[in-house]
């Protein structure tokens, strides 16, 4: 089995925490990523359905990110909370051949995380090729 680090983590105070983690680039680690997501949400306070949405729109991220090419080795999360406001951003350690992926605002990604965040972008990082989601 693969390596989960745990980055960084500071809880302020109750409604503020940041978390960065990098785990390896691979579909069974998914759940990792989806707790860490729903423990930040968790100290924001918010209800089960907003952690159900981030925990959904984080599979929803992580898969697209596994999907381009070429295949990367590592992903990078980090959730920020503060205010009642969560903000992830994931990134892919190996730059994808085309970012933002063609289509991207059409994909099935996009569109779920129109439903699941309140906004949400494809982005380029100093992690690398990742995508952002807010939630309130």
């Amino acid at each position: 089995m693969g390596e989960t680090n745990l980055v960084t983590s500071d809880a302020k105070q109750t409604d503020t925490c940041s978390v960065t983690v990098w785990v390896p680039a691979r579909a069974n680690v998914v759940h990792v990523l989806r707790g860490v997501v729903a423990s930040v949400a968790s100290v924001l306070n918010f209800d089960y359905d907003r952690i159900n949405d981030v925990r959904l729109a984080t599979s929803e991220v992580v898969a697209h990110l596994l999907e381009e090419p070429p295949a990367p080795n590592g992903l990078i999360l980090r959730a920020d909370g503060a205010d009642g406001q969560l903000d992830v951003v994931v990134s892919r350690d190996v730059p994808a051949d085309t970012w933002p992926p063609t289509g991207a605002r059409r994909s099935l990604t996009s569109l779920m995380l129109r439903s699941l965040a309140d906004s949400s972008q494809f982005e380029t990082t100093h992690d690398g090729h990742a995508i952002r989601f807010v939630k309130s």
